[in-house]
């Protein structure tokens, strides 16, 4: 429900009150897997940064974290980065 409210893309259609309860899709996605992401981004947000009230993030009690990670370094993440460099130091060496 956290994430419907917070996602406007998910937010539920708004019924109006004229002509037979008719209802408004406004925001409705055009592409439904644009929600799908932001889905996924709020999902990967919520196990790794969001911590609980013993201070720990789900992902740091299934012990796939060492400590709570910055959005910034989630949303910037580049999964060819340490490919790229480990092919750059071998052609340059």
């Amino acid at each position: 429900m956290r994430d419907r409210r917070m996602l406007s893309l998910a937010e539920r259609p708004i019924v109006s009150a004229s002509a037979a309860r008719r209802t408004w899709h406004g925001y409705s996605p055009y592409n439904p897997a644009h929600l799908a992401r932001q889905l996924e981004v709020f999902r990967v947000h919520y196990k790794y940064c969001v911590k609980g009230q013993d201070g720990k993030t789900p992902a740091m009690r299934l012990g796939l974290a060492r400590g709570p990670v910055e959005l910034e370094k989630i949303l910037a993440f580049d999964p060819m980065a340490k490919h790229r460099a480990s092919s750059i130091s071998r052609n340059c060496g």
